[in-house]
């Protein structure tokens, strides 16, 4: 789908943060911060912190500036970042969006204002993208 639809700019994937744990906001954060060094950080940062997981609950700051420092961010932007008030409230209006537009299951894809629920096959997406 990448590949064929994302890079011919038909499709545009987008990403809803979840705040359904207590780690889970300084995580967003963690994305958002790699982010902005990078928009491929962000989803390097997403994938580390899904491989770590299991650290999160007891995470502290230095967990993840390692994190940060692993996928070679600068150190003391992303500090800065994550202490910056304005990256948690803007995470936390996406996902109080996210709740309006009644996004709730992982994975969810919005196409076209129509919400679908689940995992769905590659063809069946195809076939979405594919009407009018």
């Amino acid at each position: 789908m990448v590949e064929n639809d994302v890079a011919s700019g038909r499709v545009r994937i987008g990403y809803w943060y979840i705040l359904d744990f207590p780690p889970s906001l300084t995580a967003a954060q963690a994305a958002e911060c790699a982010g902005a060094q990078d928009p491929q950080a962000f989803w390097r940062m997403h994938r580390l912190l899904y491989e770590r997981q299991s650290q999160l609950w007891s995470a502290d700051a230095d967990t993840y500036q390692g994190f940060a420092q692993e996928i070679g961010l600068e150190g003391e932007t992303f500090r800065r970042c994550m202490a910056d008030p304005a990256v948690a409230a803007r995470i936390q209006e996406l996902d109080r969006q996210r709740r309006d537009a009644d996004i709730r299951v992982r994975p969810s894809f919005d196409i076209n204002g129509r919400i679908y629920r689940g995992a769905l096959p590659y063809n069946t997406l195809r076939q979405i993208f594919a009407q009018p």
